[in-house]
């Protein structure tokens, strides 16, 4: 299959709530294109030596977003499929990075289907707000924020992730 990545972004940008399948679709689409892929995630844990359950509960969900900012605004994203934390979105430096130097994916699907592959897991992945807010309370602040920043958005539901992966290479 021929890539079309004839875009003047240089990187790619997956973005979508906890279980929308970044990391694995982000996988898929690297492998596809010839890009390296790079999830935040493993990027924190790697770097601050604890993942993000560890530092939600022992500093807070604002180090947590400091970190994902931190790292997300030190990155180099040429060639690279990019899966950062669901939370990224309030980052607006971060944003305006991803925006400018990346197509941002969003990664759609309805909060049955989040909280059906998430199910008890939430809770042990450190994820900023739950507590306060619950996932009915995050996808309702997050999916505005995930539609604003997108240059594209992809509905997933009932989608196996290698076709996300196709869909996405089908617009590049």
């Amino acid at each position: 299959m021929e890539i079309k990545m004839n875009m003047n972004k240089k990187g790619i940008t997956l973005i979508g709530m906890p279980g929308a399948g970044k990391s694995t679709v982000g996988k898929l689409l690297a492998k596809k294109i010839g890009y390296d892929f790079l999830d935040l995630d493993i990027l924190i844990k790697e770097k601050e030596g604890r993942g993000h359950a560890e530092i939600v509960k022992e500093k807070g969900d604002a180090e947590l977003m400091r970190l994902e900012e931190l790292h997300t605004l030190g990155l180099d994203l040429n060639k690279t499929v990019f899966s950062p934390g669901g939370s990224i979105v309030y980052s607006v430096a971060a944003m305006e990075k991803l925006r400018a130097e990346t197509k941002i994916i969003y990664l759609e699907l309805p909060l049955s289907e989040i909280k059906r592959r998430l199910g008890k897991s939430a809770n042990d992945r450190g994820i900023v707000g739950l507590a306060e807010k619950g996932l009915d309370g995050l996808y309702g602040e997050r999916a505005p924020l995930y539609e604003k920043f997108a240059h594209h958005t992809i509905n997933c539901r009932q989608i196996p992730s290698v076709e996300v992966a196709e869909k996405i290479n089908a617009f590049l």
